[in-house]
């Protein structure tokens, strides 16, 4: 871990109002500030990030406080970081010295001393080596230490509150005070907390914990709440969404698993779209595959991380797999439905991955299975086993991979695309677009938010959260363009 300029690719978003979909405050959660403070968010990393910076912000509004946008506005500075790989770490040291450079700036100027909070992995992981090496944080917040943001908002917490994470380590609830922001009409679910899995190369469950599912209930709750303030789509995430609720029994709560959890949320009258991140290869049961293939509400689309093919390098990163039980999964979700959307992430330069591993990967991508795919290079993480194996790839070939990979697939989603052109596909309408405000945005069930491309409607007018029929005419190595079929019923399955 390095403080410096990275100029990485990892998401800085800072939080602009309006923000949408407001809780009222619930319980014992949020007590009433002493003196309301202005706060200003920076996000960073994944869906799960998301979620959690969410709660945070439903803190600050439960708590009587105002969220602005502009930093030199706030009297407390709030990034939620990543910690999983090098370059999210390195970029959540850049926002936090950014911050660091506004908060001096304002003392420098004789303006009231502004307080810097880091929240999130990278205070999990490196919890002592932050408050040593970063003395202008005043606070630092844990994983599963969100709600303790009102403490340090009503001048009442100490400097680390960071805490241990085991099996019942704090996980937000539907009565968790949690602000949206973005599409109302789309939003991330967190199912679940942590991972048990032993890969080799990954640290999530130092940074998040052990596997933690919430309740069935307490989930159809949330999406109940969330679809009766305009949610249209709901993306279930964790860090393991197939192994659900395994650990309920143990924890003396009502067993179930993620169908059982379906069919519940399929039961919810407005939700039109339930959309699956984060599934395990070796979990995914013929069960899961059907709900996919046939349920009217689950998206026909699965987001499941394989990895890699080869099994060599697939057992040097302790997955518990082979090529033949990926091909197996493949063989079964086609069996089902042809029409099952895939991503997955390949991760390449692993240890042990020589050329013919390599090219065992390339083959399998160019067959054409994969729907949607991101690769990334091998990061070298203290405390993993895959840290400690010899067999080192080059940081130059490994990136070459990676970038190879990435062409090749982008041919073959061209060729995916231009094989749609004519037809009527069904479009969940995000809103004005980038290009241009006479066009529409949107996405079709195969699309996930921001990682898959889009939907370019050319004519018609609609609203964001709307369902239209639209019928493809162009397409791109990214994105479909289509105009509105305005003679179709959107409810006619024909």
């Amino acid at each position: 871990m390095r403080r410096g300029d990275s100029g990485l690719h990892v998401r800085t978003m800072p939080i602009s109002l309006p923000i949408v979909g407001e809780r009222e405050p619930a319980g014992p959660h949020v007590r009433p500030p002493q003196t309301p403070q202005k706060v200003y968010f920076v996000s960073l990393g994944c869906p799960k990030n998301q979620v959690d910076t969410e709660v945070m912000l439903g803190v600050v509004r439960a708590g009587g406080h105002t969220l602005v946008d502009d930093p030199e506005l706030a009297d407390t500075l709030v990034v939620n970081t990543c910690g999983f790989i090098d370059a999210a770490k390195e970029e959540s040291i850049e926002t936090i010295l950014e911050l660091a450079r506004v908060k001096a700036g304002a003392a420098e100027a004789g303006i009231d001393p502004k307080r810097l909070v880091v929240a999130g992995c990278l205070s999990q992981r490196y919890p002592t080596e932050l408050a040593n090496e970063m003395p202008e944080v005043d606070h630092f917040l844990g994983s599963a230490d969100m709600l303790g943001l009102q403490n340090v908002l009503g001048g009442a917490a100490q400097r680390m509150g960071v805490s241990p994470l085991d099996r019942r380590s704090w996980l937000y609830d539907h009565s968790t005070p949690r602000q949206t922001y973005g599409a109302g009409h789309t939003n991330y679910v967190k199912i679940g907390e942590g991972c048990d899995r032993p890969c080799g190369f990954c640290i999530i469950p130092k940074l998040r914990g052990p596997q933690r599912s919430r309740p069935v209930f307490d989930i159809v709750q949330e999406v109940h709440d969330l679809v009766g303030q305009g949610t249209r789509e709901i993306c279930l995430v964790a860090q393991d969404l197939t192994t659900y609720g395994t650990d309920l029994g143990e924890r003396g709560l009502a067993p179930s698993n993620l169908e059982g959890l379906l069919d519940a949320l399929g039961e919810i009258s407005e939700l039109r779209w339930i959309r699956l991140h984060y599934a395990y290869p070796t979990a995914v049961t013929d069960g899961l595959i059907e709900r996919i293939a046939t349920h009217p509400k689950v998206a026909t689309y699965l987001d499941v991380p394989i990895q890699h093919v080869d099994t060599g390098v697939l057992k040097k990163m302790r997955r518990g797999y082979t090529e033949r039980t990926v091909r197996e999964l493949v063989e079964r979700i086609r069996a089902q439905s042809a029409k099952i959307w895939l991503r997955t992430t390949m991760l390449v330069g692993h240890p042990g991955e020589d050329e013919a591993a390599y090219q065992r990967l390339r083959a399998f991508i160019a067959e054409g299975e994969i729907d949607h795919l991101g690769v990334f290079p091998w990061s070298r993480e203290d405390g993993t086993t895959s840290a400690m194996h010899p067999e080192r790839v080059d940081d130059a070939l490994a990136n070459a991979r990676a970038s190879e990979l990435m062409e090749l697939q982008a041919g073959i989603r061209e060729q995916k695309f231009a094989a749609m052109r004519g037809e009527l596909i069904e479009v969940l309408v995000d809103g004005i677009s980038d290009e241009s405000e006479l066009l529409l945005d949107g996405r079709h069930e195969g699309q996930a938010p921001e990682i898959d491309g889009k939907v370019i409607l050319l004519d018609g007018t609609a609203e964001p959260g709307d369902f239209v029929q639209a019928r493809v005419m162009q397409t791109t190595a990214h994105d479909l363009i289509a105009t509105l079929d305005l003679d179709r019923d959107p409810d006619d399955d024909d």
